[in-house]
């Protein structure tokens, strides 16, 4: 039997709609050629370097691995001068900063600033940082590292301390202490603000935090932001789409989490994502193409992972419709202007699919192509605007499920509407999605009516 969605029995119907929802996947990629966790990585120029680590024996590898996404394969890098577990990473101007940690799971922690130049495959020293900690972690922001937290020793009280690195001028700066002293955080940049994410408060370790605080280095300022549901510490996060993703660590007595959250800035909300396959503390994880790449980590029982998911949000590209109004205008390009020169992956639309870290000139050239242009969600299925002046065709916008106007409803040209008699006219449709199949919208304007019409009827599904 013929299957059919049919707009029915309404008075005045304008734009109509259906989008599915977003669903992302997990799946297994070629795993890392030697197993660590407390690792490093960090992305450059689309590839992923494994840096550092613990294999587990207590002993924190040299080792730096390159993973390339687009071949899924690995290659061998120049080792680490100064071996390095626990610490933490940022890059600037393409080279990486490896900042802090330790050389062994009870030596003394580490002051060090060791970079990293990917393309010469070498490795220099810089400006020891002025506390020398584990356990911390690093972002950066127009140009400067900022270390945050971390402990002296092994299960001892968390540290308060951030301190800013430059890089042109190889010199640091003391800022304003975390209103939360902690180790085993994450933090992540959305924006040009920093948010710290959970961690472990003091001894004994093996509890963890949901607190999230946020730091603006313009103001040298703190404030507190909603918890995540889950306590964690050994997790890591990552900034896709605008969105920061929390994955994996632990909440209590090093039980791994497999469990991801994904928090809206915006918003200040948390919601529960898609399980990441492998439950694992003291991973990393990365982004490049728009996916998440969970790198490593370690089990309840010490066995230490080389496995390697990647996770697709199925969000597709970014828009140049910044603000969503479906037309790319002058809010659009003061939204642009606003995070000009800052790491913001919802404006970092060029170069194509996935931007290249940065707002710049590419980004404005990007959105001039689309200057005073629709531009529909990539998730929209159908789009019906009903805006003909007449006819017996409703055309989609887009997609190819044009319907058919039946009964002699008529055209509201002045207003872009399609007014019926609420008696037997409709909008016949082809077939577009089923329910079994997973979640979708629909959205609707609709003017006048009464109790008990019929607005979307889908039929024989």
């Amino acid at each position: 039997m013929e299957q059919r969605i049919a707009l029915i029995g309404l008075l005045a119907l304008g734009m109509a709609s259906i989008a599915r929802a977003d669903e992302g996947t997990w799946r297994g990629r070629a795993n890392m050629p030697t197993a660590r966790y407390v690792l490093q990585t960090v992305v450059v120029d689309g590839k992923v370097y494994a840096i550092g680590g613990d294999t587990g024996s207590g002993g924190e590898p040299d080792v730096v691995e390159e993973y390339d996404p687009a071949t899924d394969q690995w290659t061998k890098k120049t080792s680490i001068p100064i071996p390095v577990g626990a610490g933490s990473s940022g890059i600037v101007d393409g080279k990486i900063y490896i900042i802090g940690g330790l050389s062994s799971q009870w030596s003394p922690p580490l002051s060090s600033v060791q970079v990293y130049d990917a393309v010469t495959d070498t490795w220099s020293t810089r400006s020891s940082m002025p506390t020398a900690r584990g356990w911390l972690s690093t972002s950066v922001v127009n140009g400067k590292v900022y270390a945050i937290g971390g402990a002296s020793a092994f299960n001892t009280e968390g540290l308060s301390t951030v301190e800013q690195y430059d890089p042109a001028t190889d010199k640091w700066t003391k800022k304003a202490d975390m209103p939360t002293a902690r180790a085993c955080l994450s933090t992540s940049v959305v924006d040009g603000k920093i948010y710290v994410i959970g961690g472990t408060l003091n001894n004994p370790w093996s509890q963890a935090t949901s607190i999230v605080e946020i730091y603006d280095p313009v103001t040298d300022t703190w404030a507190r932001k909603n918890d995540m549901a889950t306590r964690r510490s050994y997790l890591s996060t990552s900034v896709l789409n605008g969105s920061i993703y929390a994955v994996g660590g632990f909440s209590s007595n090093y039980a791994p989490l497999s469990s991801m959250e994904q928090y809206n800035p915006a918003t200040d909300e948390w919601t529960t994502a898609i399980d990441m396959p492998t439950p694992r503390w003291g991973l990393s994880t990365s982004v490049v193409n728009g996916k998440i790449y969970a790198v490593g980590g370690r089990t309840a029982q010490g066995s230490t992972f080389s496995t390697v998911e990647e996770y697709d949000s199925g969000l597709g590209v970014a828009s140049p419709d910044f603000n969503l109004d479906e037309i790319v205008d002058m809010t659009d390009f003061s939204l642009l202007a606003m995070h000009w020169r800052r790491l913001e992956p919802s404006m970092d639309i060029a170069p194509g699919p996935f931007g290249d870290g940065v707002v710049d000139h590419q980004d404005l050239a990007a959105l001039s192509e689309y200057w005073l242009e629709e531009v529909l969600p990539d998730s929209l299925i159908a789009y019906w605007r009903l805006d003909e002046t007449q006819g017996t065709s409703a055309m989609d916008s887009a997609g190819n499920y044009d319907g058919l106007v039946v009964g002699g409803a008529k055209w509201e040209s002045e207003d872009g509407a399609l007014a019926f008699d609420g008696i037997d006219d409709y909008v016949y449709l082809p077939f577009v999605l089923n329910p079994k199949d997973g979640e979708f919208s629909v959205f609707m304007w609709v003017k006048g009516g009464g109790p008990g019409q019929v607005m979307l009827s889908q039929i024989d599904t």
